[in-house]
């Protein structure tokens, strides 16, 4: 099981993957324009040795560690994996649910997170995250 952050290690999580993704550098590749992250996550799962490995591996990292703590960025996405586990017709589909999901996640927390632009909307997203910990946090001392 994974051990639970406190509240200052989530906080300093966050604000690295904050810093990750407001200095990603874009400038080794002159002539290459992305029309959308999608093409960008195509380019990173194809092209092996790409500029941005280093980068987007060091995001990966900070998403690894705050991941249990991001809120489906909209109810639709929420929906959606709530239908897809309610059809599930065994342990192995809700496994490849819950990782088609994790990549979702994952992928709409950075494109969400590339929209905040102000200290306090990244503290909103600071704060959000926190409640999810403390919600864990309270089942895990309920469980005691």
């Amino acid at each position: 099981m994974a051990t639970l952050l406190t509240k200052q290690e989530l906080k300093n999580h966050i604000l690295d993957f904050r810093d990750l993704l407001a200095h990603f550098d874009y400038s080794s590749l002159k002539n290459v324009t992305f029309l959308n992250l999608d093409a960008f996550y195509a380019y990173m799962d194809n092209v092996k040795g790409n500029p941005f490995e280093l980068q987007y591996n060091a995001l990966q990292k900070e998403l690894d560690f705050i991941q249990p703590y991001l809120p489906f960025i909209t109810g639709s996405r929420a929906s959606e994996f709530m239908n897809a586990l309610g059809n599930a017709a065994n342990d192995a589909e809700v496994d490849t649910i819950k990782k088609i999901f994790t990549k979702k996640l994952r992928d709409d927390f950075i494109a969400f997170s590339r929209t905040a632009t102000t200290d306090d909307q990244w503290l909103h997203i600071i704060n959000t995250c926190e409640q999810i910990r403390q919600r864990k946090e309270e089942m895990l001392l309920a469980l005691n």
